[in-house]
Parts: C-alpha cells; structure tokens; sequence
C-alpha cells in the first residue's frame, strides 16, 4: 500500500504554511521565550485522568500495572535490540500478565529499515509550523504506513 498521495499532500500543506509564516510579522512579545523550562517542577507527576476516547485505555493500563511486580514495571522500561524483528527497539514485556512488550521505531521521518516507505516531512519542521492538523496528519500517515507494513 503506497502513502503517496499523503505524503504530497503533507508537503504541500507544509509548503504553504511555510509561505505564510515566512510573511507574517515576528512577534515583540518575548515572554513565552523567555518563560521557556522555568516552572518550578511537580513531584510527584501528576496522574494522567484518561477522560473521553481514552477513559478505556487507562483503565485497562491501570489494571495491568496494579499486577505487576516492581521488577516487572521495571523491566518494561528497559530497552534492547533484536536483529529477528523489525523494530528499532523493544521494551522488556511481562510473560506472566501476557504482555509482550513494545516494537519501538525512532525514524523521525518513516518507517525505518522498511524498503519502499514514504519520506515524510521532518518533525522538528512540522512542529515549527503551529499547524496541528498538519501534525496530526503527518503522525497518522506515518503510523498508517508503519501498521500497513505489519508492524504493530
């Protein structure tokens, strides 16, 4: 399955956002710059609340990390590579609760290590944009192609 069409798409929404920022005027007000990482930090961090789509997501997240042991949570933190999949990384996995542990991809612009995958626009410059529909749509795409190519 080719993401083609998307990826043109993609870049000609970032094209044309681009254009527009490259007109406007540059803001005088400095203090979101300035403001920047100087909030005093939260311990502990505050607990996700999971309302709306993802009330179910977190309640099942809730209820396997309650099984678990501290070496178990432990373990899914740690990272390793397997040369047997297509993953970049893997998360440890706990065997006794059924969990198997993540495939993890770090290629900021596709799928990597996938031949015949798109190319998609940089995220450091899609970001740069403040266009959330173009972000999200770049982030959709992207996962798209990377569930169609048989990673999960």
């Amino acid at each position: 399955m080719c993401y083609c069409a998307q990826t043109v798409a993609l870049a000609v929404g970032l094209a044309s956002v681009l254009v527009d920022y490259a007109t406007a005027q540059p803001s005088q007000d400095l203090t979101n710059y300035w403001d920047y990482g100087r909030s005093s930090p939260v311990y502990p961090s505050p607990q996700g609340q999971g309302t709306g789509e993802w009330a179910s997501a977190y309640a099942q997240a809730r209820t396997l990390v309650a099984q678990m042991t501290n070496l178990e949570k432990q373990n899914i933190t740690i990272g390793y590579s397997s040369p047997t999949n297509g993953c970049s990384g893997n998360s440890g996995g706990v065997p006794r609760l059924g969990f198997p542990g993540l495939c993890l991809n770090d290629a900021g612009n596709g799928v990597r290590g996938v031949e015949g995958s798109s190319a998609f626009s940089s995220g450091i410059h899609v970001g740069a944009t403040w266009n959330r529909q173009l972000s999200y749509d770049r982030g959709y795409y992207m996962g798209a192609e990377y569930k169609a190519k048989g990673s999960e």
